[in-house]
């Protein structure tokens, strides 16, 4: 089935939430149109033309979502994975990308050689392969009975933590803070939540500490200094994840943070 578009002048404007996003898929099919850019809040206004407010409508997101389910896991994972990309212009691509998958079916995402394609899947590959790297090398410190975990990603990789860290840590009360978007997951009374913070600094603990000192210790007691190649460390383990490791981050996180909920997500 063709979807047939012409090019409109106009950007669109949403929310940043994925329900608005499928809100500005529905509102271009609905016009038949293909916007000049889609802006979420945080993305100043980069054009001379116009801009349309598009209002998140659940009903609009639910009928998009479910059609968007039905082209298959490979382009829905691909579509929910790329919106996590903290990268301008990420929602055009996937809008792109999506016109051709409705108008292709499923095999669309195989075809490489059309650049939505190519550039959506791109995107997703950034940040499955950061949340990848972050369910390797995260590390948690107990306060108070909870643990807590300090990450600087470069992509908005909360959600696709929460699946893996829910299952394996079940019983356990705990907080991911994503410092450079300013959000944290929180897992807490069988209840998980997003919430927007602007810091994470727990106070001191003397017996966390000491844990710490401990598995440096242990740490560079592994290590065989005639045989240290950082060069090849780097590659297992790259240096901008350093800053998340208790064993090389440096220690202290200022004061204790003030938290806003955002939105339940369960």
């Amino acid at each position: 089935m063709d979807y047939p578009a012409y090019v409109t002048d106009t950007a669109y404007r949403y929310d940043g939430s994925f329900q608005g996003f499928l809100c500005c898929v529905f509102e271009s099919f609905a016009r038949h149109e293909l916007p000049a850019a889609i802006h979420p809040p945080e993305e100043g206004q980069t054009s001379l033309f116009g801009a349309r407010e598009i209002p998140t409508d659940p009903r609009r997101a639910g009928r998009v979502a479910a059609a968007l389910h039905r082209l298959g896991t490979p382009v829905e994972r691909c579509v929910t994975s790329g919106f996590l990309a903290d990268e301008a212009g990420k929602d055009l691509t996937l809008l792109h990308f999506l016109r051709l998958c409705f108008a292709q079916g499923p095999s669309a995402f195989w075809r490489m050689g059309d650049a939505p394609v190519a550039q959506a899947q791109a995107l997703a590959r950034r940040v499955d392969g950061e949340a990848g790297k972050y369910i390797e090398f995260l590390r948690f410190e107990e306060h108070g009975g909870m643990l807590g975990s300090i990450i600087h990603p470069r992509n908005r990789i909360l959600p696709l933590l929460r699946g893996h860290f829910c299952s394996r840590l079940p019983d356990e009360e705990f907080v991911i803070f994503d410092a450079t978007h300013g959000m944290a997951l929180l897992c807490r009374g069988g209840r998980v939540q997003y919430l927007r913070m602007e810091r994470f600094a727990p106070p001191p603990d003397g017996e966390e500490d000491a844990w710490k000192r401990l598995w440096q210790r242990f740490f560079h007691a592994l290590t065989i200094e005639e045989r240290r190649n950082e060069r090849c460390q780097r590659t297992h383990a790259p240096k901008r994840y350093w800053q998340d490791m208790c064993e090389m981050a440096p220690e202290g996180r200022g004061q204790k943070s003030t938290t806003h909920p955002a939105e339940d997500m369960v």
